[in-house]
């Protein structure tokens, strides 16, 4: 991708007492630093003793949720629940525990329930009255773990993870966050099934499950089956069985977890593959398909507010054909009052080539349920959103579409012509990048270059120099540019303009290491090479600005001017309103408030700013700062003014 220099300028680690704790039930307790699936489960007890009682205790505990953790400090067990932010949290602790632990979880928005387990069961009763996430008060061991069970069950199915898109928002340099993961989404599927399938693969998965579930006999018992049985026409059922398929999948969706859904390549092929598989099989015209589910508030509005807009959910979509099995979900009882019934009512038509869906019930562990299962990507557009006070129930009425897959192939289509990459594998990775997941783009790549395209390897590692820019670790950037540009240079047919292009991006290495005779140079020669295949496109005016933002920091402001005025006018020719032109005024407005006119650069910056809160989403970084500038030219006039 271009570069463009910018405009202007694990949770903790638990304590020796704690960590004594987890060691010592190291043997039933799940220690691994990352959470691989959806729910954090944590008991708290100040009084808490390594006893054989203890350790069945929890031995139960991680059988119905491989992730527990263990805390006797107060302000530790605040500390670590305030860092988890991409799984829900269930506390079980004690009558005494809850009264210390409670005041501090009043605006935690990830905790989902809470577990009272005490003898004195009078003493601790009105707890559930006066905090609405208790669930209740416990006395016996088998009746807590069947609550714990019953509601770990109700939340898996009940995670949703929304992305929308606004078909009328045109801009794609500078995409909002939902705008990128709908996008996301679209080309994640085709990318997973381009990929090699080997028994190595396989074996990288089953390796990589073994060792997290390390300990829990369950899970390694559903690992050795799925080792030694698995077949590709088995896909579907795997993925109904409540076991480490299904949960380890869906977090990785939900999360957008790169490394982990690597690891799971091969059968998230298979299950995609099989759903298509189904559907050629399957025959019906216009239906409906129903999903029943709970929830909040914050959730309900974000769906309110996007009527009219497209909607993918961050995964397999499940659904089912009766509306009294759907209802029975959305309106099954849970003592949280804080959690709305829904019920979304999806219309599909069976002809529709971007909807993939099948009717897996014979396949599925639970037939009854009369399960349709939504592959990845799947979109939906948000025709209403209403409310039952008889039923009390909210109603979401969707209609599958194939405006998803347009979307994504517009966003391609438009990229493609920035980028001279023919691989969709190359524009997914540059999408993370766009959503600012830089982390996950860089690893994304790095997996990519073990397994490279020959055509496509200087691209690679082009993306993962600009993956380690982002991070200022410039050895890295500058080394991995140089491989791309070595590439490059080399390949046949002649690569003139990737060339030039990568030159370019070492350059603006060097102008943020304020080596700016270097960048200079790097600009300088991949200038004319640019001009000579391409007068005017995006990269040329992309090194015009570059040019002209080196020589405003050497204080050289005419040419500064000469040089981002021509890439202004370049990209107002290409494109009259464009993120890309709006920076192009507000790096002008900064030359002229390093030359002290004011009023100019404050008419620049005003210019910039108008046309960047028509085309960004609210609150994106180039808005705020183009912001702070007028703020500061302002202050700079009225001090001349007295």
């Amino acid at each position: 991708m271009g570069n463009e220099v910018s405009l202007l300028k694990e949770r903790k680690i638990l304590s020796i007492e704690s960590n004594k704790l987890l060691l010592q039930l190291a043997d039933v307790v799940n220690t691994t630093a990352i959470n691989k699936e959806s729910i954090t489960l944590i008991w708290f007890d100040k009084n808490i003793n390594v006893n054989e009682d203890t350790k069945e205790t929890a031995r139960r505990l991680r059988e119905i949720n491989d992730y527990v953790v263990c805390h006797k400090q107060l302000e530790e067990c605040v500390e670590y629940i305030k860092s988890i932010q991409n799984e829900k949290i269930f506390i079980v602790t004690s009558g005494a525990g809850a009264l210390d632990i409670l005041p501090f979880l009043q605006n935690c928005t990830q905790i989902d329930s809470i577990f009272i387990f005490c003898m004195r069961r009078e003493k601790y009763e009105h707890l559930p009255d006066e905090y609405r996430k208790i669930v209740s008060v416990f006395t016996d061991r088998e009746e807590l773990i069947k609550s714990i069970k019953e509601n770990i069950e109700l939340v898996e199915k009940h995670l949703e993870t929304f992305s929308f898109y606004d078909n009328n928002q045109k801009s794609t340099k500078d995409l909002s966050k939902e705008q990128a993961s709908f996008l996301w989404f679209q080309l994640f599927k085709d990318i997973i099934i381009q990929m090699p399938k080997t028994i190595e693969s396989k074996q990288e998965m089953i390796k990589t499950c073994k060792e997290y579930y390390h300990g829990n006999e369950v899970e390694l018992d559903y690992i050795e089956k799925f080792d030694s049985t698995y077949k590709p026409e088995d896909a579907i059922t795997w993925y109904t069985k409540q076991c480490f398929v299904y949960k380890m999948i869906n977090k990785a969706l939900r999360t957008e977890d790169i490394e982990q859904l690597y690891i799971f390549r091969f059968y998230i092929a298979d299950l995609s593959s099989s759903l298509s598989q189904e559907k050629e099989k399957q025959n019906f015209d216009l239906i409906h398909l129903y999903r029943g589910t709970k929830l909040s508030l914050d959730e309900l509005d974000m769906l309110r507010n996007n009527e009219g807009k497209l909607m993918s959910m961050n995964g397999f979509l499940s659904t089912s054909q009766s509306r009294e099995q759907a209802l029975i979900f959305a309106t099954k009882f849970t003592k949280r009052t804080d959690l709305l019934q829904v019920l979304f009512d999806i219309e599909v038509e069976q002809n529709q080539s971007g909807s993939i869906f099948a009717d897996i019930a014979k396949c599925s562990c639970y037939p009854y349920e009369e399960e349709v299962l939504f592959d990845i990507g799947s979109a939906f557009e948000i025709l209403m959103v209403t409310y039952n006070e008889r039923r009390n129930l909210w109603t979401v009425s969707l209609r599958a579409t194939n405006q998803g897959t347009e979307a994504a192939k517009e966003w391609i289509s438009m990229n493609r012509n920035e980028i001279k990459a023919t691989s969709v594998a190359i524009m997914f990775g540059t999408l993370l990048a766009e959503m600012g997941e830089y982390n996950k783009s860089l690893k994304y790549f790095e997996n990519l270059a073990q397994n490279p395209q020959e055509e496509n390897l200087s691209l690679i590692y082009d993306n993962i120099g600009h993956g380690y820019r982002l991070k200022r670790d410039y050895d890295k950037a500058l080394c991995n540019y140089q491989r791309a540009y070595d590439l490059s240079l080399n390949a046949q047919p002649s690569r003139v303009q990737d060339t030039m292009r990568i030159s370019n991006n070492i350059g603006v290495v060097y102008y943020e290491m304020k080596e700016y005779k270097t960048a200079l140079e790097h600009f300088e020669k991949a200038l004319p090479v640019l001009e000579e295949h391409h007068k005017k496109n995006r990269q040329t005016a992309h090194t015009l600005n570059n040019i002209g933002l080196v020589y405003s920091e050497q204080g050289d402001y005419v040419r500064a001017l000469e040089y981002l005025t021509k890439a202004h006018r370049m990209r107002e020719a290409m494109h009259s309103k464009h993120p890309d032109t709006a920076a192009s005024l507000s790096n002008i407005g900064m030359v002229y408030h390093y030359k002290r006119f004011f009023e100019t650069a404050l008419t620049f910056y005003v210019r910039a700013l108008e046309m960047y809160t028509e085309l960004l989403p609210q609150g994106h970084l180039n808005i705020k700062q183009t912001e702070e500038n007028i703020k500061l030219t302002k202050g700079q006039l009225n001090k001349s003014s007295t």
